[in-house]
């Protein structure tokens, strides 16, 4: 993929997930809206029907209880029944079509209170009728007596109406905690609201009175929900119920689980989704910067000992020197040793490849670690020597045989003194120590060299980094040493841990356990 064209592409779908991203959130906060406004609607015809319910229970507590004698109460003089007659003529052809309706209201008035308070009782009598007679054209008849009998003996419906007026009764006598919590528990469930709810009745100065439970003393401060209980003659209130729902939130999201769940979980994938795919496009243009890095760096790598290996030849193909035994020799060596050269830079890569797949294993065997470390740091020594530099060492163990994997020990920490080298421009200044820590066996290398950014430090492991990319040469290498280094000491349960600050120097610290 063009390189160019990944951040084109990484834009566009960034965009493309905030606005989605967006507009989700905007439907989910519209959906929780409607929800509430459900549950809202819910409680509040809940409250009507429990307000009503409460007042015909007080209704009938006057009536069944304290006026069991309903009946003989004496009508007031001032509310006579009434009766009304309505009627309306229909003329056609050969009919008269009459209908009427008639209505008898009864009031009465009864006292239950010496304070004035009454409880008022309406009958409404009602009739409704038609009759159809036959008449002669453009004649206009009036109601014969036997009209107005069949009009009278019609069966009248009666509805009984009941409204207490007790501005002075206490709420306490009214209606009770316990009776409330019943019929209000009983009407949210009928209207699908299962949940817990503390109630309280408020005076007319909004203040909370006797009847409230625990749970509306403890939530009063949260949002409450409120309805007329009880009013006056005329029609202001007395008392208001109010409602507090501590597990609202909870509830509005268990009734709703299956379709907030599936939304949310849909999110989730689809953010999963882009930030796999970004990474792996980022991941992408990385690998390829670093394939491109690395060619770069293998050609280099390769184009001097290929440049020797030519002019050796090239000279061994003059006579003079074809002739010379000694020139021979030298030049055939020079060959061997840039052909050996290019077959361990093959070899470092065929090993990471092995190192990637799992196949490489290790042949532990007890070592005396201590006395290899010292083979490879005087081994090296003379390396170092040719930069007029030096390289110290520092043993502080007293147990040093274990298992490891000689060989692979071995190149990683050849590589560390080869990186302590090349990355020290001026004379090399190298040291090596050794202590135990517990159970684990501890190999410090250190130099004076160009060190490096606190960024780098983590990266420096990764395949094929170097701190200096692109077609810089000025330390040679392709980014697979600390790589390998890493890769062997973690196959030895190990650990690898670099201090390094820039134009300081780097401390590399292998750990190794002793019980593998």
């Amino acid at each position: 993929m063009n390189n160019k064209f990944i951040p084109f592409i990484s834009v566009l779908m960034t965009i493309s997930m905030i606005v989605f991203v967006t507009l989700q959130l905007y439907w989910i906060k519209e959906l929780y809206g409607a929800l509430n406004q459900d549950f809202s609607n819910k409680v509040y015809s809940s409250l009507e029907s429990s307000a009503l319910k409460v007042s015909q229970l007080e209704v009938d507590k006057y009536l069944n209880q304290d006026y069991k004698n309903f009946g003989k109460n004496v009508v007031d003089s001032s509310n006579q029944p009434t009766q009304t007659y309505i009627q309306q003529n229909s003329d056609s052809a050969n009919k008269s079509t009459i209908t009427f309706q008639k209505s008898i209201v009864e009031n009465q008035n009864i006292p239950i209170s010496k304070k004035g308070d009454t409880l008022k009782m309406t009958k409404l009598y009602t009739d409704e009728g038609i009759l159809q007679i036959k008449k002669a054209p453009n004649s206009s008849e009036p109601l014969t007596t036997q009209m107005s009998k069949d009009i009278s003996n019609n069966t009248y419906a009666l509805r009984e109406f009941a409204k207490l007026s007790a501005s002075n009764l206490p709420i306490e006598k009214r209606v009770d905690a316990k009776t409330l919590d019943s019929v209000l528990s009983k009407e949210l469930k009928l209207s699908g609201l299962d949940t817990k709810f503390g109630f309280a009745v408020m005076d007319r100065k909004n203040e909370v009175t006797n009847i409230a439970n625990g749970i509306y003393k403890n939530e009063k401060d949260n949002a409450s929900y409120t309805y007329p209980l009880f009013t006056d003659s005329k029609d202001r209130t007395l008392y208001t119920l109010a409602l507090v729902f501590p597990d609202k939130k909870y509830s509005l999201v268990k009734n709703n689980l299956p379709m907030l769940l599936g939304t949310i979980m849909s999110l989730l994938t689809i953010l999963g989704i882009y930030i796999i795919s970004i990474n792996y496009m980022m991941r992408q243009k990385k690998i390829a910067e670093v394939k491109t890095d690395f060619i770069n760096n293998m050609s280099h790598e390769f184009k001097t000992p290929l440049a020797t290996i030519s002019v050796a030849t090239d000279s061994l193909a003059n006579d003079k020197i074809a002739t010379n035994p000694d020139k021979v020799k030298y030049y055939s060596g020079l060959i061997k040793q840039e052909n050996l050269r290019m077959k361990k830079q093959v070899e470092n890569v065929l090993n990471m490849s092995k190192l990637e797949r799992n196949e490489v294993k290790l042949f532990l065997r007890e070592t005396d670690v201590r006395a290899l470390i010292k083979k490879i740091t005087e081994s090296f020594g003379l390396i170092v020597a040719q930069r007029n530099g030096t390289l110290t060492q520092e043993f502080n163990t007293d147990r040093y045989l274990f298992k490891i994997d000689e060989f692979h020990i071995s190149n990683a920490l050849v590589n560390l003194l080869d990186n302590a080298n090349k990355y020290s421009p001026e004379a090399p200044e190298i040291k090596v120590s050794t202590r135990n820590e517990g159970n684990w066996y501890v190999v410090e290398i250190s130099d004076k060299g160009i060190g490096m950014e606190t960024d780098n430090k983590l990266r420096i492991f990764e395949k094929f980094f170097r701190e200096e990319t692109g077609n810089i040469h000025n330390v040679k290498g392709q980014g697979l040493g600390l790589s390998y280094v890493k890769k062997i000491v973690e196959l030895h349960k190990g650990q690898v841990i670099v201090d390094s600050k820039k134009d300081v120097g780097s401390t590399f610290t292998i750990k190794l356990p002793m019980n593998v």
